[in-house]
């Protein structure tokens, strides 16, 4: 498999020292001209390597869903991350990590979880890279040879560098993700639309297709045909945020939706959004390309995608588990889609969150039943005939489904239940924890 351009092979390449929690203190060692040396290269390889490698189409015979953050919503992830989640460097307006020293990999698991649902259902999930953010300004303006003269140059500098260091940690944490492409640290003055979104031919081009569907709850047509002519002047002085229907509960901007979507389409990403309210107004987005044109909108569009909250019952170790197997994935995805498609078709117009969550609910246990039907669980219906066995079954059942390593927990939940169950009975519970049946079950918890 060719390498990918990513931070860890940057820092290894440059510094020829293998990243891990061994080789931490060798880099707590490397003098700060050093650094600021490879801030500089890291910047040049990424401008060099980084589009070529990361936004090719893929190909239609192998379709593939990649999300994509856009990094000018600082303000707004930061709102949406704190409404669900702790603060995480990974999304938001503070992209500097707590100190290393006190970093473990729990810790990186919980500042994964605004995510963890998205990697449940893409390939690649685009988002700012945070860990540049912190020394950008070094690797953009910082002279190596005269950076101490300057009195104003040393604390950037070191505050860069440190935030630099307390990054690796994390990078080692999520190695497996970063390496295997679906996290993509991806630089913030590749999108299209930077640095100001009025120079760029392939923005304006794109504008000009831009046309948006009548907001349906509106009480008053909204035109069909964006604003061109005042599009940039409110992208470089946009209006005070409101929100674009009644009930939003959110203010932001209508052009900053409009620029991350057109982002995201000249890229070949997917949009994701903060809010319901962003998201419903990007929903309606398409391009006019001619009669035949077809509409083009925005798919698992809101930080929320389906109403899956809770990911921190998802440890990084699990979520890995599974995303390596390629059934168990497909599986997930499958069943997440369908159920977008279940909400898309039986959800109306005044549903609440609580009734989009029932629904969800009940599709993917609609779809376990599949499983269960073709399994040797038919003889749990028997359970209540025998009460002790019932309650054993309870026992092994809810040990197994306990946030441990899946055979450990199994393992515990049959010794707790032995006394009551055949040999039988005990492969069958076995045979019932499948890993596909184990994924819809964590869909299911995150409900």
């Amino acid at each position: 498999m060719a390498v990918r351009t990513t931070p860890i092979t940057i820092i290894e390449s440059y510094f020829d020292q293998h990243l891990e929690r061994s080789t931490l203190r060798w880099f707590d060692e490397v003098p700060d001209d050093h650094w600021i040396d490879f801030a500089k290269q890291y910047m040049a390889t990424m401008r060099q390597n980084f589009a070529q490698e990361f936004f090719q189409i893929p190909p239609a015979s192998s379709p593939s869903l990649r999300l994509y953050f856009e990094p000018r919503m600082g303000h707004e992830w930061e709102r949406a991350v704190a409404g669900l989640y702790q603060p995480t460097p990974l999304l938001g307006l503070n992209h500097r990590p707590p100190s290393q020293q006190t970093i473990t990999r729990d810790e990186v698991s919980k500042m994964l979880d605004p995510l963890k649902k998205h990697l449940l259902l893409a390939d690649s999930i685009y988002f700012r890279d945070s860990f540049y953010s912190c020394f950008d300004a070094v690797a953009d303006s910082v002279d190596r040879n005269h950076w101490r003269s300057d009195p104003n140059v040393p604390d950037l500098v070191h505050s860069s560098i440190r935030s630099l260091k307390d990054w690796l940690p994390i990078l080692i944490e999520l190695r497996t993700f970063i390496e295997s492409g679906a996290l993509v640290f991806m630089p913030y003055y590749l999108t299209p639309s930077f640095p100001s979104d009025t120079g760029d031919p392939a923005i304006n081009e794109h504008y000009k297709k831009l046309r948006i569907h009548p907001d349906p709850t509106a009480t008053r047509r909204t035109p069909p045909v964006v604003d061109l002519k005042n599009f940039f002047e409110r992208l470089s002085n946009p209006p005070p945020r409101k929100p674009t229907r009644p009930d939003a509960d959110q203010y932001f901007s209508e052009s900053e939706v409009m620029t991350a979507w057109l982002n995201a389409r000249i890229l070949d990403l997917d949009p994701v959004f903060p809010s319901r309210a962003m998201s419903d107004l990007a929903g309606r987005l398409y391009f006019d390309e001619g009669p035949d044109a077809l509409d083009v909108t925005s798919d698992l569009i809101s930080v929320e995608v389906l109403p899956f909250g809770r990911t921190e019952g998802i440890h990084l170790d699990q979520l890995w588990e599974m995303r390596k197997n390629e059934d168990v994935f497909a599986s997930v995805q499958r069943a997440a889609a369908g159920c977008k498609k279940y909400i898309e078709k039986n959800a109306g117009p005044g549903t609440t969150k609580q009734g989009v969550d029932d629904m969800c609910r009940t599709f993917l246990h609609d779809e376990l039943d599949k499983f269960e039907r073709s399994s040797s669980l038919r003889f749990l219906r028997m359970a209540d005939e025998n009460k002790a066995v019932g309650i054993a079954l309870s026992m092994a059942l809810g040990f197994a489904l306990l946030p441990l390593n899946p055979p450990l927990s199994i393992a515990i939940g049959l010794t707790v239940a032995a006394p009551f169950l055949s040999p039988e009975t005990a492969r069958a519970i076995q045979d019932r924890f499948n890993p596909t049946e184990r994924a819809y079950g964590h869909l299911q918890a995150l409900l």
